[in-house]
């Protein structure tokens, strides 16, 4: 695809990253050839366009245009693999969450990210796993665990990550990494309070699935002023046989709310019913309102019933703060953080392939938000992208564009270029 000027322009303001002051270059100055935010700047933006190694990030630095190097910080040499490697290495994560909130900050000023989905903002919760190996090669703090038959040592780092889902471009806002002897609920009481203070006018309403379901969670959450929607299941038992008990729900009667669309050749219908439980001593969670119970029914072409899930609920929400149509979709909404964030981060980034640098905890959580910070970059041009039969650009496409606008960037001279990232 031809590039416009405006395109290469608009790549260059995605690549340009606002860092923040405690990101402190670790290199001697023995070995100090290349800008330090410029390797970072640049090692973002060769994760946002799908490079996956250090390797083949090299070679992308070597093709960047003159444009793009400025914008990021390179320079006229492009670096090695080697040089890239021992930065990583003794890279400290401090300041790196700074920089991704300033981030999406800009990305919200400039209006590429909006509550476009639903205007009071929702931010999810969830986690996924963010690395891994088993050669037996130990790392500080990971989890470990036996993964075969022959007892083989697996070592392991989770995240739980934050995204505005209520964005149709649903940036990646935050993570905390989680090691050995951390879990989720903790991890969330660590982050929701910092996101809070950062982005808190952008959202009012928090999703997170049932991992996330507990009594501090819920206080923490309405204690900051929010509104929670957690998922329910058999970790909180009371909570879970009070949302089972279909009697209370009126199914005799059409659903509140029901939503029908076509998938790989079948046909998902969803129902939500709720029931309150204000002042409810049964309901014995933080603000407890509503208890919701969602029947997804997946059918053949013939009609045919192929699969029934039943889904529970637990939120604070008041009845009247959302049609019963936005609260099904709010449900849907959720998932755009596995959907788009994780899938696209495992998939298209390749963090599920390898890691480029596995020397320590401190790398490994580096990595992880440099390619959260190049993901936001590509997220945000795809949603500036032109869409086809409604549908927004393929995530590959979008990838390929930017890499495309990247090199072609080089048609920006000096002149022009402090207008370009303005």
């Amino acid at each position: 695809m031809p590039i416009t000027e405006a395109q290469a322009r608009r790549a260059l303001r995605h690549a340009d990253i606002p860092w923040d002051d405690e990101v402190d270059d670790p290199r001697d100055a023995s070995w100090v050839i290349h800008d330090h935010l410029g390797l970072l700047g640049g090692l973002a933006a060769a994760f946002s366009v799908g490079r996956r190694s250090l390797r083949r990030t090299e070679d992308f630095f070597a093709d960047l245009g003159l444009g793009a190097r400025r914008a990021i910080g390179l320079g006229r040499g492009a670096p090695c693999d080697s040089t890239l490697y021992r930065l990583l290495a003794g890279q400290s994560p401090a300041g790196l969450e700074a920089t991704l909130f300033a981030q999406v900050k800009n990305l919200i000023a400039r209006k590429v990210v909006r509550n476009d989905r639903l205007a009071l903002g929702v931010m999810s919760f969830d986690g996924k796993g963010t690395w891994s190996r088993t050669d037996g090669k130990k790392v500080k703090g990971a989890q470990q665990s036996a993964y075969d038959a022959e007892g083989s040592s697996l070592q392991a780092f989770g995240a739980l990550w934050a995204t505005l889902s209520s964005s149709s471009a649903c940036p990646c806002v935050g993570q905390q990494l989680i090691g050995s002897k951390e879990g989720e609920s903790t991890a969330f009481r660590e982050l929701l309070p910092r996101i809070c203070d950062q982005l808190g006018g952008h959202f009012r309403i928090i999703t997170g699935d049932a991992g996330l379901c507990a009594r501090e969670n819920a206080d923490l959450v309405t204690r900051l002023g929010r509104w929670y929607l957690f998922g329910l299941k058999g970790n909180q038992p009371r909570l879970h046989e009070l949302a089972c008990q279909h009697g209370h729900y009126a199914l005799g009667k059409p659903p509140l709310a029901r939503t029908a669309e076509r998938y790989r050749g079948h046909t998902i219908v969803r129902e939500l019913y709720a029931r309150d439980v204000a002042g409810d001593p049964e309901a014995d969670i933080e603000a407890a309102q509503q208890l919701w119970y969602v029947c997804q029914t997946t059918t053949d072409d013939r009609g045919n019933i192929v699969t029934v899930e039943r889904r529970y609920f637990v939120t604070s929400l008041p009845s009247a703060a959302l049609t019963r149509e936005q609260e099904l979709a709010l449900v849907r909404m959720h998932w755009a953080i596995e959907n788009g964030c994780h899938w696209t981060l495992d998939v298209m980034l390749g963090e599920d392939e390898g890691h480029p640098c596995q020397a320590s905890r401190a790398a490994i959580d580096t990595v992880s938000w440099l390619r959260i910070i190049g993901y936001n970059a590509v997220a945000a041009w795809r949603r500036l992208a032109p869409r086809k039969d409604g549908k927004p650009m393929a995530w590959a496409r979008a990838m390929e564009t930017l890499r495309d606008a990247l090199l072609a960037a080089q048609v920006v001279d000096h002149r022009e270029f402090a207008q370009a990232v303005t």
